[in-house]
């Protein structure tokens, strides 16, 4: 509470100090934008305000306002998006992420950017400087993007040449742990003929010594036959370097809070917990865009490589270690193709005050995924425990998904719409390794929603959404079930994760100085994943049950006065378990008592989900060019294990920007974790204790306080 405090005073002398030095500010020049960009939706560009779904679009400038390192940045204070981190950035849309898998689907100008055995998005690898917007949906987006957006869709957008001279814009900026950052793009128009370059790079030590390397380039063109129809090409290159820490004990993190080397134990002085992991993209996409009177065609063609090579040495940082060892250190050498196709069209059908849009759409996604397991660093010949970690860590993998959706778009004069769609989605699996085992499992279903919608008046919009989704399991969990498989966690009886949801929502644009979007969810999830135990140890991930999940979330923001503005995000939500059974530890009078059994978790909450969030934004602009923004972000607790035993408690966080801006460049100062909270991420799902009865759980600590200071140019 002395952060909340401190903030509120310092808020206080700003205002009370504000009046006398304020210049004449032209409240036109930045105005509340939000209820105003256009979205691409299938049939057409429609404002957000006007659009019956629980999306939220970021602007490249109000990203840039933000200060923001990555994506998780931008997006974490949108209500209902939680950063549910161990060694590297997850995000959980509405408490539905499972372990080892993506939480969200994320695409760049409507390319996945998901990649490896989990499904992982790379979101350091994520340039930002290049971003025109950001299109967040927080319910399905499974109907427009397929069954990977069953949890929700980050779609980003970028830049493109504008007509006109070239623009070029570069920026630099210097911050903590050593942390470098530079961007610089160029585009514009030759004829017919649009282009946009932008490449960026960052270099970190890192909050934990976490060492982190990103470049990233891309380079798009396209002709345009009119101001309709538009056939483009992009190139694009991403590579990331890091290093992560595998977790930490209590003690490890009390006294080793920003290592990632670090000793065993009090008592055992063995360096451990330390991988090196290298990624690398690239990939090219075509599309085709035409936007008639009456009607539209978008078409998708891309392919994509990605390279990830994955080291876990803890072992070789310590010269004593016997390196006979048949669990000595080890690298899984990853590589992925994956091809793209969709097209997409509709038409505008107009009757006796009804206007009926038809939008229909095919796709067809391969991805091939395979990984070599070996051991460097090892003597040779290999230990005979070792030669069976080869073979089963040479993993040859395929996911072949053809899809057909339809949606309907009825609009009934200026107050009225209805919107209902359908998909259908078959997904075939191949999973083998070299020991040899192998697993074929193929699935078929149909996603539909249905959303009726009333506007009141120009600028608001009321609806109702019912929808059904399918999120189909990671690769990773299909090697699990082939390796470890037995009558409990057999890969033929995996199943996807159904959802079915319903929104009530209520959005208004009155203004510059208010504007308003409130939700109300409810959903349950069928055959959700959790963690897999036998009596001893961990053995994968299965199908356990189903959760619901509810939830309020409101997003509030505005211009009063032309030197005060504000935002306020909010979220209430509250998952728990229905009808699920998981193997947890049951306490017994001491912790050598303690079994681990099945159990009923039924209306248990569901771990790392808190009930509140939410983050005040201050804006004070003065002296004509000047700007100052203070954000206030609660964490409401959530619940460690499935018993609900441990938890993490509330807690508070600020950041601050001053910036300066003129007619073509800008100065800024920021501050994230300004009051340097120290704050972990603690895993322990089955609530296991040590013999002092303290959790035996694996600890993440998040970023303290980062300092920033940089600089761009527009010209």
């Amino acid at each position: 509470m002395k952060g909340l405090k401190s903030i509120v005073i310092l808020v206080g002398i700003v205002i009370f100090c504000l009046p006398p030095i304020v210049g004449a500010y032209d409240t036109t020049q930045e105005t509340v934008k939000l209820r105003e960009i256009v979205v691409s939706t299938p049939g057409t560009d429609r404002k957000l305000v006007d659009t019956p779904a629980s999306i939220t679009v970021i602007t490249g400038e109000e990203i840039e306002e933000m200060g923001a390192r990555n994506i998780v940045d931008v997006v974490e204070s949108i209500p209902g998006i939680v950063k549910d981190s161990d060694s590297r950035n997850r995000l959980t849309f509405r408490g539905n992420r499972s372990s080892q898998s993506a939480g969200v689907l994320v695409l760049i100008d409507g390319v996945p950017t998901n990649t490896g055995i989990s499904g992982y998005s790379e979101y350091d690898a994520i340039p930002i400087a290049n971003i025109e917007k950001i299109e967040v949906i927080r319910s399905s987006g499974s109907i427009a993007f397929g069954p990977d957006a069953a949890r929700g869709a980050i779609n980003i957008i970028t830049k493109k040449g504008e007509t006109g001279a070239p623009k070029v814009k570069a920026s630099a900026s210097y911050g903590s742990w050593e942390t470098w950052k530079a961007s610089a793009s160029v585009g514009g128009s030759v004829a017919k003929t649009d282009y946009a370059f932008s490449a960026s790079g960052m270099d970190t030590e890192g909050y934990e010594d976490d060492q982190r390397q990103m470049g990233a380039a891309r380079l798009a063109s396209g002709y345009n036959f009119s101001e309709d129809t538009r056939l483009g090409i992009s190139l694009d290159w991403r590579k990331v370097d890091y290093d992560t820490i595998y977790g930490k004990s209590k003690w490890q993190v009390d006294n080793y809070r920003r290592d990632s080397i670090f000793p065993t134990s009090e008592t055992d002085s063995t360096l451990v917990h330390y991988r090196e992991n290298e990624n690398e993209n690239a990939g090219m996409s075509l599309t085709f865009n035409t936007d008639k009177t009456n009607y539209f065609i978008n078409g998708l063609a891309s392919y994509d490589n990605t390279d990830h090579v994955y080291d876990y040495i803890p072992k070789r940082l310590n010269t004593t270690y016997n390196k006979n060892s048949s669990y000595y250190d080890y690298c899984e050498d990853r590589d992925q193709d994956r091809y793209l196709g969709k097209i997409s069209g509709g038409y505008h059908f107009f009757f006796d005050g009804v206007q009926y849009t038809p939008v229909f759409g095919v796709e067809y996604e391969k991805i091939e995924f395979d990984q070599e397991k070996s051991y460097p660093w090892s003597p040779i010949p290999l230990s005979s425990s070792q030669e069976s970690a080869v073979a089963g860590g040479a993993i040859d993998t395929e996911r072949e998904r053809y899809g057909a959706f339809m949606t309907n778009e009825l609009d009934f004069g200026e107050h009225w719409e209805l919107n209902f769609s359908g998909r259908i989605d078959s997904v075939d699996y191949t999973v083998k390794n070299k020991v040899p085992d192998e697993v074929t499992k193929d699935h078929e279903d149909f996603s539909w929603d249905i959303t009726p919608a009333f506007h009141p008046c120009p600028d608001s919009t009321i609806y109702v959404s019912a929808s059904r989704s399918y999120w189909y399991p990671v690769l990773q969990y299909y090697t699990y079930a082939m390796k470890y498989g037995d009558d409990e966690n057999r890969a033929e009886d995996l199943e996807p994760e159904e959802y079915l949801t319903y929104e009530l929502g209520y959005k208004h644009y009155f203004g510059p100085k208010f504007s308003l979007a409130l939700t109300a969810y409810f959903m349950t999830v069928k055959d959700k994943f959790l963690s897999l135990y036998d009596e001893s140890d961990w053995k994968g991930y299965r199908n356990v049950g189903e959760s619901e999940h509810r939830g309020i979330e409101l997003e509030m923001d505005g211009r009063l006065c032309s030197f005060f503005g504000y935002r306020i995000r909010g979220a209430y939500q509250d998952a728990e378990w229905e009808d699920a059974t998981f193997r947890a530890y049951v306490w017994g009078d001491t912790p050598a008592d303690d079994t681990r059994e099945n159990v009923d978790i039924s209306g248990q909450k569901v771990p790392h989900v808190p009930e509140f969030t939410g983050t005040l934004g201050l804006d004070f602009y003065f002296l004509d060019h000047f700007k100052f923004s203070t954000d206030v972000n609660y964490h409401g607790k959530q619940y460690v294990d499935v018993l609900n035993r441990y938890e993490i408690s509330d807690y508070m966080t600020a950041d601050a920007k001053l910036s300066y801006t003129r007619e073509n460049y800008k100065i800024w100062l920021l501050a994230n974790n300004l009051f340097d909270r120290e704050v972990e991420n603690e895993f322990n799902e089955t609530g296991r204790r040590n013999a002092d009865g303290t959790p035996n759980a694996l600890y993440y600590p998040l970023d303290g306080l980062y300092l920033e200071a940089g600089v761009s140019f527009e010209f």
